[in-house]
């Protein structure tokens, strides 16, 4: 059994984070219980106009007509039709906070934690003391605008005004094309992904259809069509905190970046029918979001993985089941470009910012704001994570394979540079580079062997414990005798299609 390391149970709209002012922020109305009706159209026709002042705020009679216009709109723009009406609310950031934070990061068991938290300290992105859904938690509650909830269908709208109001049409256009999404596929089946990469590739094709659809959206207000609260230009949020965690951010927002570069690539050769026909058979890596070309080619595969720890530590199950989980390359990605933003060591970094960062007239490209084809990730054919447990301790086996070994020695080299940007020192233990972390915000011991195309990499809270979690692993000469003895060789840790 797989574990889920990542909640699929909200579609959000998030800030991009490129300074971008804030849409039109209309003010509150205080309108009685008995509201009239809105003389113009309601909003049948997506080039319908409304007696709308949003300079006063909107009544809930006129919130429903700009809903009721932007259903049309959205239907135009995506070619399929709404099969019942969507309930949209508006809430404040605070209220967003405190009754939906655990709506769009789900809690998870213990052991589904673990693995998450395992994973991700992997990627060098929490350390062995901090948990990532929190960290998720706390940004999501900075850079959210809005969520659709799959199960009840309906909208939450994120209003930096309170009390709340509509701040523009172009996160409602958002989330009603995942609202139609659902009502024409059933998002709740699509894709069925466990793993961390397995839902950013599943939300590429999600959240890609419903940004092209935004941006096509947002290219008609003020040419076509009468918009609400876009004179401002799109990305309206909240200003992330001082604490916000960009490396956790740069991997939840893959399918953001990615995601409409893949859908228009799909819909330039088949149309939104060729769209439409990938949610029977969603992408299955990040990597084939990343390289259009490749999704449906077989250019990757599974990673196989030994359990070589002994009786000491224990393999991390998730209902009863030993679990595993993949970071693929946008997680990959996402390591290395972190190091470009962390405190830790902000006059050094691993890929130069221009690598990752799309940049226009100065300001982040609001279609394709990074790029996670990363030189140190290409070539990426599947990684594969298990975690253990004794005690308060944890460690991790994770295994990468490349498609070639080329690749396999970038990553290697890569990944080096990352030991080293995060303090680690290296050691000669047994014949092999051991890294090891004095200070800093990761601790513990490191060991990495390459084998061909595909790399091994083990991390035990000290030396010592390296041979315990991972037999191949070196041992101290001094605690060698006690150390399990290597036994017949083990399965390869490489890949198999």
């Amino acid at each position: 059994m797989e574990t889920r390391p990542v909640a699929a149970v909200a579609l959000v709209a998030v800030l991009v984070l490129a300074g971008c002012s804030a849409g039109y922020q209309p003010a509150v109305s205080s309108e009685p219980e008995s509201e009239p009706a809105v003389s113009a159209d309601p909003g049948a026709t997506p080039d319908g106009g409304l007696d709308v002042d949003a300079a006063d705020g909107l009544t809930d009679a006129e919130l429903e007509a700009v809903v009721d216009r932007a259903m049309a709109r959205v239907e135009t723009l995506r070619g399929l039709e709404f099969k019942q009406d969507v309930e949209v609310e508006l809430v404040t950031r605070e209220e967003y906070r405190e009754e939906y934070g655990g709506i769009t990061v789900e809690n998870g068991s213990g052991a589904e934690r673990t693995v998450d938290n395992a994973q991700f300290e992997a990627l060098f992105l929490v350390g062995p003391d901090e948990d990532v859904r929190e960290v998720r938690r706390d940004n999501r509650g900075d850079n959210v605008l809005g969520f659709y909830r799959p199960g009840s269908g309906d909208i939450v709208l994120v209003s930096e005004s309170e009390p709340a109001t509509l701040g523009d049409e172009l996160t409602l256009a958002h989330e009603l094309d995942h609202a139609l999404q659902d009502q024409h596929f059933d998002l709740s089946t699509v894709g069925n992904q466990s793993t961390l990469d397995g839902v950013n590739a599943r939300n590429g094709l999600v959240e890609g259809d419903a940004l092209v659809v935004q941006q096509a959206y947002e290219r008609r207000c003020g040419s076509e069509w009468n918009c609400v609260g876009t004179d401002g230009g799109s990305g309206s949020g909240g200003a992330v905190g001082e604490d916000f965690h960009f490396g956790v951010y740069y991997v939840g927002f893959f399918p953001y970046a990615e995601g409409p570069s893949f859908v228009r690539h799909h819909r330039q050769r088949g149309g939104w029918d060729a769209v439409d026909a990938m949610y029977d058979d969603p992408p299955a890596t990040s990597a084939a979001v990343v390289e259009p070309a490749t999704y449906g080619t077989g250019g990757d595969g599974e990673a196989t993985l030994s359990d070589r720890s002994d009786r000491s530590w224990n393999r991390v199950t998730v209902g009863g089941e030993p679990a595993g989980a993949t970071v693929g390359q946008a997680g990959l990605a996402s390591m290395f470009a972190y190091t470009f933003r962390d405190d830790y060591a902000p006059n050094r970094s691993v890929v130069d910012r221009s690598a990752f960062v799309n940049l226009e007239n100065g300001r982040l490209d609001p279609e394709r704001p990074f790029t996670y084809d990363v030189r140190y990730a290409d070539g990426w054919y599947a990684d594969r994570l298990h975690a253990y447990e004794r005690g308060d301790e944890t460690a991790y086996v994770w295994n990468v394979t490349f498609r070639d070994p080329a690749d396999a020695s970038e990553f290697e080299r890569g990944h080096e540079r990352v030991l080293e940007h995060w303090g680690g020192r290296p050691r000669t233990v047994g014949g092999e580079t051991i890294w090891t972390f004095d200070d800093g915000p990761f601790d513990g011991a490191v060991w990495v062997r390459r084998d061909g195309a595909s790399l091994t990499v083990v991390k035990a809270p000290t030396v010592e414990g390296l041979s315990e979690v991972y037999a191949p692993a070196p041992a101290p000469a001094a605690t060698a005798a006690t150390a399990p003895g290597p036994g017949p060789a083990p399965a390869a840790a490489g890949a198999r299609a």
